[in-house]
């Protein structure tokens, strides 16, 4: 097992010969813990005139911590865009994948009467648009990290549409989505965009 020293050792080595205002830049660790899982260590680390001293005009910006495996000591750089228990939760939820991809369903069908018109309220559209979301060519809404369809599915309850996350091979008709879709509004939208027409005899 990697120690934590080691791990240190590790992403300090990844630092030397930065070069800043024509001299060399000394960086120091901030801080070193195991992650929630304990298969990587989170090593935090910046310059030493910005740790020690203070200094926050000599921040280093844009990366959040690295990872090091306690098993391999192979490394992983968290950009600052991302908490590292988000980072960490994308990449168990991409292997769990295995190479399918996550897709937002609706977790009733068209004979629900009560359902039906509740989307078809919430969403602003006809009949044959909410029919066409509700069959095998339509239901599958949304696509993209698990998490943000996990927002999405929260924020769709609380309107009364029920859904379900699914791993298909080929979610043809699927709006990706990112993390702008935290409201309402931006999830009814992309839900929008993902209207197909029905197939004939459906």
């Amino acid at each position: 097992m990697i120690s934590a020293q080691q791990a240190s050792a590790i992403v300090l080595a990844l630092h030397e010969g930065v070069i800043s205002d024509g001299r060399p830049e000394r960086f120091v660790i901030q801080s070193c813990e195991l992650s929630a899982d304990g298969r990587y260590w989170v090593v935090r680390c910046n310059t030493e005139d910005c740790v020690v001293h203070g200094k926050t005009e000599y921040c280093y910006v844009g990366v959040n911590a690295h990872l090091v495996d306690v098993g391999t000591g192979a490394h992983e750089v968290v950009a600052s865009c991302f908490s590292v228990d988000e980072y960490l939760q994308d990449k168990a939820d991409l292997q769990a994948a295995a190479g399918k991809l996550y897709v937002l369903v609706p977790s009733f069908t068209r004979d629900d009467k009560a359902a039906l018109i509740n989307l078809r309220q919430k969403l602003a559209c006809s009949y044959p648009d909410s029919f066409a979301l509700l069959a095998e060519t339509g239901r599958q809404w949304l696509t993209g990290k698990r998490r943000y369809l996990a927002d999405c599915q929260r924020v769709l309850a609380t309107e009364g549409i029920a859904t379900a996350i699914e791993l298909q091979a080929d979610p043809q008709g699927a709006t990706p989505i990112g993390p702008e879709t935290w409201h309402i509004d931006a999830v009814l939208k992309a839900i929008r965009k993902s209207r197909q027409p029905e197939e004939p005899g459906r």
